[in-house]
This record gives structure tokens, C-alpha cells and sequence, in this order.
């Protein structure tokens, strides 16, 4: 798997049962890989996407759905779509968390107590 397939499926997990258009998830898809050296090929990122949806979504134990046309999600019969997004939806978790506890660390408490005398 290339990473604009792992980074293509985290997109449509993010989605949720929504989904979301072809040309929504190449947008998010070239914001996530457009950097300050590096600015790819939008209409390249596209046609990819287009090309990675459609082959991943033929069959009915495919990646991928179509809900209708031109919104994809991912579908809920794949035993492998089901496991990835476990894994990403338990990756951010984790990852908010970490960054939850490092705030509350740097973070003084500016809270009024209401008990307390002055």
C-alpha cells in the first residue's frame, strides 16, 4: 500500500458513514502532502483518487463504497475497512489524549475556587 492509499482510507475513516466526494477527498488528500518544498499536482491527486476509488470499490467486500454518485466511504461488509478504521480511529484517540496530558501539564489552573476566604 502507497501512502496516498493509507492516507486516502484514514480520509474516508475520518468521513464516517457519510462520505465524502472524490474531489473532497483529493483536496484534503493534496493539503495533507502539499508542503513548503513540496506542492504536488492537484489534478495529478484526482485522477489518483479517482483511479484508487474505483478499483477498490467493484466488489461488494471491496475498501470502499459508493453511497451515491461520487460520494465514497468506506464500506461496512469489508472486514479489512472495518479493521482499519479501528486502527485510525484508535490512533488519533490516543494521540489526543498524549496531547490532552501534555496541555493540562503547561497549563496552570486559572480557576476561581469558590470557597475559599479573601
Amino acid at each position: 500500500m502507497t501512502t496516498y492509499d493509507k492516507q486516502i482510507i484514514s480520509i474516508l475513516a475520518k468521513a464516517g458513514q457519510r462520505g465524502m466526494t472524490v474531489k473532497k477527498i483529493a483536496m484534503q488528500l493534496y493539503n495533507i502532502n502539499c508542503t513548503l518544498f513540496n506542492k504536488p499536482d492537484f489534478k495529478e491527486i484526482h485522477k489518483y483518487v479517482q483511479q484508487f476509488l474505483k478499483r477498490n470499490s467493484k466488489f461488494p467486500q471491496s475498501i470502499a463504497c459508493n453511497t451515491a454518485w461520487g460520494i465514497y466511504k468506506l464500506n461496512p461488509n469489508s472486514v479489512q475497512a472495518r479493521q482499519l478504521a479501528i486502527d485510525f480511529n484508535s490512533n488519533n484517540s490516543e494521540e489526543e489524549r498524549k496531547g490532552e496530558e501534555e496541555l493540562r501539564k503547561y497549563t496552570p489552573d486559572l480557576s476561581l475556587n469558590l470557597f475559599d476566604d479573601y
